[in-house]
Parts: structure tokens; C-alpha cells; sequence
């Protein structure tokens, strides 16, 4: 890039700068092509600023308000909860499908930390550094049934009680 081409990028504005960008829209693209009149009343849009678009807008809205403002409906309270309907059909059978959220094979996970760590590090590329996860697994409350999960259903990936594929393998080659 020439000096005077530099210069000019320089001392131009950030809104010229971005209008001679590679990669900006050109201002016409939106014209209809049919229209001969399209092109100028874009000039004459494009040459307010959005500032003068924005309260020319909001003046539009306020009109039609107080327009309709006599009948209107009252505004809605998006803070205020909805009164509860007493006679609730679901209420009778609520307690018939209590679910305990801690219940089944795999409740240990909800106490893993693993589950709040990011993933990548517990399933890394080959060749790929396991030290982080192997690290968060230590502080792990759940790092035995962690590790008893990836050993019963064969886990082929990942970091899994703090031990990788490898090291489970020979784990479960002393097993036998």
C-alpha cells in the first residue's frame, strides 16, 4: 500500500473508512431496480442519521398511542404473577409421579465436576495433554463412580474417573 493511499485510508472517517471496505454492502444494493424514483428517496433516507430515523420513529408511535390511547386496554404487568386457579386438575395426580431428580444409574453426575467444567478437556485429540481433567477428577466428590460408570459400560473416550482410555484397559487387565 502506497503512502498516499495510507494516508488517505487515515484521514478519512470511520464511516467513509467502512463504506471503501472490501467487504461492505454496496449503498445502492437494496435500490429496486424498477423504480426510477428508488435510488433518490434512498439518498434522502440514507442522508438523515439514524439518531433523526430513531425519533422520527418514536414520535410515530407516541401519535398512534394517544390516538387509540381513549379505549385502550390497560397496559399488562409483566412483573405481577397470575393469580392460581384452585381447582387445578393436575393438582390431584401431582403426588402419584413424584420424581426424585437424584434417582437412577447415572444421579452421581449431578454432583460431578466435570458437568461444570468445559468438555473438551475430558475427551482431548490424541496425543493431547489430559493434566487438567486428571486434575479436576482428583477434587472430584464422585471420582469412584465415575470410574465404575466408564468401567461397566466400556467407555472407549474420554477421561473417566480420572483415568483415560489406556490406563482403564490396563486396569482391566490386572482385573482378570
Amino acid at each position: 500500500m502506497g503512502e498516499a493511499a495510507r494516508q488517505q485510508v487515515v484521514e478519512s472517517s470511520p464511516l467513509e473508512a467502512r463504506r471503501l471496505s472490501m467487504r461492505s454492502v454496496p449503498e445502492d444494493w437494496f435500490v429496486d431496480p424498477v423504480d426510477p424514483r428508488a435510488a433518490e428517496r434512498h439518498v434522502r433516507r440514507a442522508a438523515g442519521s439514524m439518531e433523526d430515523q430513531a425519533t422520527a420513529y418514536l414520535r410515530a408511535h407516541e401519535a398512534v398511542q394517544n390516538l387509540s390511547g381513549a379505549g385502550a386496554a390497560p397496559a399488562l404487568d409483566l412483573l405481577e404473577a397470575p393469580a392460581a386457579d384452585e381447582g387445578s386438575d393436575w393438582s390431584a395426580v401431582a403426588g402419584l409421579y413424584a420424581v426424585d431428580e437424584d434417582e437412577g444409574e447415572l444421579a452421581w453426575q449431578t454432583d460431578a465436576l466435570c458437568a461444570q467444567t468445559d468438555p473438551e478437556a475430558f475427551f482431548p485429540e490424541k496425543g493431547g495433554s489430559t493434566r487438567d481433567a486428571k486434575r479436576v477428577c482428583e477434587a472430584c466428590p464422585v471420582q469412584a463412580e465415575c470410574l465404575d460408570y466408564a468401567m461397566s459400560k466400556d467407555e472407549k473416550f474420554g477421561i473417566w474417573g480420572g483415568l483415560s482410555e489406556r490406563e482403564r484397559r490396563r486396569l482391566r487387565r490386572l482385573a482378570r
